[in-house]
Formats: C-alpha cells, sequence, structure tokens
C-alpha cells in the first residue's frame, strides 16, 4: 500500500502534476494540504474518491484526502469523533481503515509577528495532542501531512533546528516532542534513513536553494510502533519542483 502526502498550496494549480503522480505511482491513498479551494469533495482525480473536502477555505486553506478506487473503505465505520474547533480549522482529515486509522493534517505555521497565528499554534498543539492520543489508543494510527517543525538538527541544510522562528521555536519542539512520546509514533523517513539529508522545504521554491539543496524537512509521515515491520519505503520526491513542498512516499506492506 502506497501513501502520498503533499502540500500543494492549491490543488487545482497543481492538477496536472497530482494526475501525473497518481498514474505513475499508483498510491492508495493521497494526503494534500493547503488545498486551498472550497466545494465538497474538491477537485475531481481520475480513479479517486475525495473524502472531506472542506466547504471553507479554512484556516489555512484546508486539507483533503483522496482513495483510490476498489481499495477497502467502509463508509458505516467513519465517525466524526473530532474536536469542535480541529475540525473547524479545515486542517485535520481522519479516515478509519480496517488496519488502520488515516491522519491527514496541516500543523499551523506560527507567524511570530502575528499574534492570532501563534495563539492558533499553541490551541493547535495542545487540542491535537489529547485527540491523537485518544486515536492511538484505538488502532495503529499513520500521520501523514506538512507538521510545520524542524524536528532535529539533521532536518535543516545549515544544521540548526532550534532559533526564534516558527517551525523553530523552543516550544514548538516541546509540544512536537511530546506528541511523538505520547502517541509512540515514528518518523518514517528518518527510521529507514538515519544520516539523511533529503529536504521537503525549500523557501520561495528558488531554484539555487534546490540545486544547492539548503532546504529543510518540515513534511513528515509518521506511523504506530505496530506498523514499523510493514514499512518498505519512505521517500521525499525531491525532483517534483511545482511549490515550495516537495511530495512524500511511503509504502506499507499492507
Amino acid at each position: 500500500m502506497k501513501i502520498l502526502s503533499w502540500n500543494v498550496n492549491s490543488l487545482q494549480k497543481r492538477l496536472d502534476a497530482v494526475t501525473r503522480l497518481a498514474t505513475d505511482l499508483q498510491p492508495e491513498l493521497m494526503c494534500f494540504q493547503k488545498v486551498r479551494s472550497k466545494g465538497a469533495f474538491l477537485t475531481h482525480i481520475p480513479g479517486y474518491m475525495g473524502w472531506l473536502g472542506i466547504l471553507e477555505d479554512g484556516l489555512f486553506g484546508g486539507v483533503s484526502t483522496y482513495i483510490r478506487a476498489g481499495f477497502p473503505f467502509d463508509f458505516e465505520g467513519q465517525r466524526n469523533d473530532m474536536p469542535q474547533w480541529l475540525m473547524e480549522t479545515g486542517c485535520l482529515n481522519v479516515i478509519r481503515f480496517e488496519e488502520f486509522i488515516l491522519v491527514n493534517a496541516y500543523f499551523p505555521y506560527t507567524d511570530l509577528y502575528n499574534e492570532q497565528f501563534v495563539k492558533d499554534r499553541q490551541r493547535w498543539d495542545y487540542e491535537f495532542h489529547d485527540y491523537l492520543v485518544k486515536l492511538t489508543s484505538q488502532k495503529p494510527v499513520v500521520l501523514c501531512g506538512d507538521l510545520n517543525i524542524v524536528a532535529q538538527d539533521i532536518d535543516a541544510w545549515d544544521g540548526i533546528s532550534v532559533r526564534n522562528l516558527g517551525c523553530y521555536t523552543e516550544w514548538e519542539h516541546r509540544n512536537f516532542n511530546s506528541l511523538i512520546e505520547q502517541t509512540g509514533l515514528v518518523d518514517t523517513y528518518r527510521y529507514l534513513h538515519p544520516e539523511g539529508r533529503d529536504f521537503s522545504y525549500f523557501f520561495q521554491n528558488r531554484p539555487e536553494y534546490r540545486l544547492a539543496n539548503q532546504g529543510f524537512r518540515i513534511d513528515y509521515c509518521l506511523i504506530s510502533e505496530e506498523l514499523v515491520p510493514y514499512l518498505k519505503k519512505s521517500e521525499i520526491l525531491s525532483d517534483i519542483v511545482d511549490t515550495t513542498n516537495s511530495p512524500l512516499l511511503i509504502e506499507l506492506d499492507l
């Protein structure tokens, strides 16, 4: 089973690239962040069913998830137990499958010059933490998305992961580390590539930064420990340069 995750920064604008990836890679599940589109189920992608498309733009552009036709999916098995505020952000999809729960998330960016952005991220961290702990107590979880955190020094091209900037602050690190500790989730890329220096985000998508590999890793696919034995692949598709963030691809033998 393959899962693609990508902060597309407008699904409609990346539709050609998304369609190519869907055709070439044939992922069973596709998680998109910052889709920036209105309307239930959003944009049509041949061979896929859109799930939980947002009705409005959401606080940060919204997320949407696509399920390949024929992939086992129990519509009646879904339930909405998401806290109200998390649902209203448009930054979260939760879909239950037989063997795991898929969580597609966009962690709100912390703009330190905007007090409301800071408050939103802090509220998100606390509410999402408690909700994810609840989900991991029910079934193994696969969490994919733009989590807006440079988790370790190795995840920054210059080797600095803590500074007074959004994605780098000490409190963001404390909250993220607490989330990992309490849920037991495993960073799939770092698990398979302990010394890997692939990055998923390049400032303003400048070609010179990509050519010099001067980027940061802020996009993740995390899985419960129970799923680690089934993990076959975790890659950053850095050759996809349509926007600032490159897609992620994981493969689980499920």
